[in-house]
């Protein structure tokens, strides 16, 4: 009888806030109200009018909200549930929405799915995809990029909300540029990467404006099987003949998740973990430069046997003077080699940066090789491969 008389004076002190009106939505802002100062009132209060209080349900605090969550109110559980991921309480969160996530509208899932997945809770999302609930949305998209699907599970419409491109049917090399350079990776961390790579090179382009374009980034997923073997990255290229090329690209850099960076044949190889200067290392080479630490010995026994410049910064004093101020270099073991500069550089170390002196070697480099560049087309015949070679689509893109 007292709770009875308690919920009787409930309504009465509630009707009266709400001037005698029948009306809930006249009357809402008072239940809220109401709630708000007499928390221990909130579930008698959704009783009362569970509409009113599901409108408000951002206003109630965190007591009130696990009272109705406890009430099975739906729409209560997954407020709860989006407050406790927003605090980072992802585990307090998974008590909330883990049982009930079919419960929720397909707004809410998506909401909060792409919320888990933009703080990279993983774990989280790959449970409901095991339980086929993951929602069709970014973070199904995402997840399909971690486990680096075919491009065909991958929505044009999310690839270009995110700035990458799922084809090299459509990319365009840049006439002003000596070098036009085609970006892909195989995985989503890659894609952030090299996106944010080209930002930095275009903000600060080296050796020289127009020395380099690059393509947008292309999501290739595992069409290539790159992978590390001996910790040195490699891919597949002989896929390449089952693909249409856009014409007046010179070097390829591919993104994976693991190994070593390493150039061969106008294509750079390099994992998403490594930092711009490596980047920055390895596209030197696509000029012709040399690494000056010491030189893997199968390179040694061809390379260090030669004479003269045999790079932009290697110089092999077999019967020949070396150019005056440079100085002695460990890249060979026969003690002929030279180097331009008695410190070390950006291509014995690369963390130290790129300095003015190896800034202008590059430039001369460009401007006057010594060598022709070995672009990526010259690997592929190398390899006894015929791409084809064409603006427009005569073979299968990425995203078939």
């Amino acid at each position: 009888m007292k709770t009875r008389a308690s919920v009787y004076l409930l309504v009465i002190t509630l009707l009266s806030l709400g001037c005698v009106s029948s009306s809930v939505s006249l009357f809402s802002p008072s239940y809220v109200f109401y709630a708000q100062k007499r928390p221990s009132q909130a579930v008698a209060i959704y009783h009362l009018a569970p509409n009113a209080l599901n409108t408000q349900l951002d206003t109630l605090s965190t007591l009130q909200l696990r009272r109705l969550a406890e009430l099975k109110n739906i729409n209560a559980t997954y407020q709860l549930a989006m407050r406790f991921l927003q605090k980072g309480d992802y585990s307090a969160a998974q008590l909330w929405w883990q049982t009930r996530f079919d419960s929720f509208s397909r707004l809410q899932q998506q909401r909060l799915a792409d919320h888990l997945a933009a703080d990279q809770q993983w774990q989280a999302i790959s449970m409901l995809w095991r339980s086929g609930q993951l929602p069709n949305g970014n973070a199904k998209q995402s997840w399909y990029l971690r486990q680096s699907m075919a491009t065909a599970n991958i929505s044009p419409q999310y690839a270009e909300q995110h700035q990458f491109v799922l084809s090299l049917n459509d990319l365009k090399a840049q006439p002003q540029c000596h070098f036009n350079v085609l970006m892909m990776t195989d995985h989503a961390d890659g894609i952030a990467t090299l996106k944010l790579f080209k930002q930095r090179y275009e903000s600060k382009p080296e050796p020289s404006l127009n020395s380099f374009c690059f393509s947008e980034v292309v999501y290739v997923a595992d069409q290539f099987q790159c992978n590390s073997s001996d910790n040195v990255l490699q891919c597949d290229w002989y896929q390449a003949e089952d693909y249409t090329w856009p014409a007046g690209f010179d070097f390829i850099v591919m993104m994976s998740e693991q190994g070593s960076a390493n150039v061969r044949g106008g294509i750079m190889h390099i994992n998403s973990t490594q930092p711009y200067a490596v980047f920055l290392h390895e596209l030197m080479h696509f000029n012709g430069f040399e690494d000056e630490y010491t030189l893997p010995t199968q390179k040694q026994q061809w390379l260090c046997q030669q004479q003269g410049h045999v790079a932009p910064n290697l110089f092999i004093a077999r019967q020949l003077k070396p150019p005056v101020g440079w100085q002695k270099s460990i890249a060979c073991n026969n003690n002929l080699a030279y180097k331009p500069s008695p410190d070390w550089s950006i291509m014995q170390y690369q963390l130290m940066g790129l300095s003015e002196q190896y800034r202008q070697l590059w430039q001369k480099q460009i401007n006057q090789p010594l060598t022709k560049p070995v672009r990526f087309l010259d690997y592929f015949a190398f390899l006894g491969l015929k791409p084809s070679i064409t603006m427009a689509s005569t073979k299968h893109s990425f995203s078939d």
